[in-house]
């Protein structure tokens, strides 16, 4: 509960902020602000009527001073002109009646839409009362993308929510679009199929997963590279990816910084990452780190590619230049090596280790449980490898 309390204050969605946002929306509607949005979820739909009502009445006597403003300012240039003192005015469809005018009926028809409104919301918080206190509403077990049958979760407000059993899970959406509890399970997976870094999170969105993940997979590949560096770079007399990669282990590796290509270390420089839509933000386009391409939908959205696509200007922003990439033969080919490298892992996970469901609870202890599934699938596939391949790794 203290969990649910502190989140709610965070986002906003506690008592007192619920009531001050309220507030706030009805006094600028009152005020007439043309920027105040829609309504927000769980507002008096008669207080927020009445607001607008008490606005158009305002913009209605306004525009009414305004009117007698003009007449006021047109009988004095009549009087002058009779006094001999100025030009002749050129009435037109002027009409000295406050009650007439393009702007005084514009605002007078805001009124009468404020007023209906107005009865509307009266007479269905009326008809709610009634059906509340006469009907009970029958909801059946079931449901997805829009929660259970029969009932709506429209113009209802977010729940913050935890699972007593686990409270360290969260919901996610399921691939049937129904709600899971459970966790966000991150997979760095090498273009060999062996899983270099994994790591459960509570996001339900991958969004906010790349800039973590990447010093991560950057320092596993490190580490791998570092037990069996043979340590004969040509250009360093060592090893070229410790000397070009950064005090955190979380350096820019790439092939463009050593020159010899007949270096052995060259086989552990990390190539381009590859993710799909779910990272797709300017701040993941930017980031600093290895090279990378990032879908920017599903595959049907991703950009043609065109033989005789023109390269972006200099001064392109992140997503074009990676829309760019991806249409070339190049990007997009590489790109296509995505869901043959880490989808298969991902069914390997389930099918062959049989994590679908975690046996233990608490987040630490899934982490755990998710580390031995990955280290069990990584020991499966390098007891599959060629017995001249396994005994140069063992050596190394």
């Amino acid at each position: 509960m203290e969990e649910v309390l502190a989140e709610e204050a965070a986002r906003g969605l506690d008592a007192t902020a619920i009531t001050a946002k309220h507030e706030e929306f009805l006094e600028r509607t009152r005020r007439g602000d043309n920027t105040v949005g829609t309504r927000p979820v769980g507002a008096d739909p008669v207080a927020v009527a009445e607001a607008r009502l008490e606005a158009a009445q305002d913009r209605l006597a306004r525009e009414k001073a305004a009117k007698r403003e003009q007449i006021d300012a047109m009988r004095e240039r009549i009087r002058l002109f009779e006094a001999g003192h100025g030009p002749k005015p050129v009435l037109g469809p002027f009409s000295f009646d406050e009650n007439r005018g393009r702007e005084v009926a514009r605002a007078r028809r805001w009124v009468v839409r404020a007023e209906d409104e107005l009865a509307k919301a009266r007479s269905a918080q009326a008809n709610a009362k009634d059906q509340a206190t006469a009907t009970t509403v029958q909801v059946i077990p079931g449901g997805g993308k829009r929660g259970s049958r029969g009932n709506s979760v429209k113009g209802r407000l977010p729940q913050v929510r935890r699972n007593v059993t686990d409270p360290d899970s969260r919901q996610m959406q399921g691939a049937d679009g129904g709600a899971l509890q459970g966790y966000n399970a991150q997979l760095a997976v090498g273009a060999d199929g062996l899983i270099m870094a994994c790591e459960l999170v509570q996001d339900s969105n991958d969004r906010r997963q790349l800039k973590p993940m990447m010093p991560v997979t950057v320092a596993a590949a490190l580490a791998v590279h570092q037990a069996r560096c043979l340590r004969q770079c040509p250009d360093l007399g060592g090893c070229c990816i410790e000397a070009f990669t950064s005090p955190k282990g979380a350096g820019i590796l790439s092939t463009s910084e050593c020159s010899q290509t007949s270096c052995p270390c060259t086989l552990d420089w990390i190539g381009t990452l590859l993710f799909d839509s779910g990272y797709w933000s300017e701040e993941n386009l930017n980031a600093p780190g290895p090279d990378r391409l990032i879908a920017p939908g599903k595959a049907r959205d991703l950009p043609q590619v065109d033989h005789n696509v023109k390269p972006p200007p200099e001064d392109a922003d992140a997503a074009t230049r990676m829309l760019y990439r991806l249409a070339t033969e190049d990007g997009s080919a590489t790109y296509k090596r995505r869901a043959a490298t880490v989808e298969p892992v991902n069914g390997q996970l389930k099918d062959r280790t049989r994590l679908r469901r975690f046996a233990r609870r608490g987040r630490t202890a899934c982490q755990s449980e998710l580390e031995l599934a990955a280290l069990v699938l990584n020991l499966r596939k390098f007891c599959r490898l060629d017995p001249r391949l396994r005994a140069t790794a063992l050596a190394a």
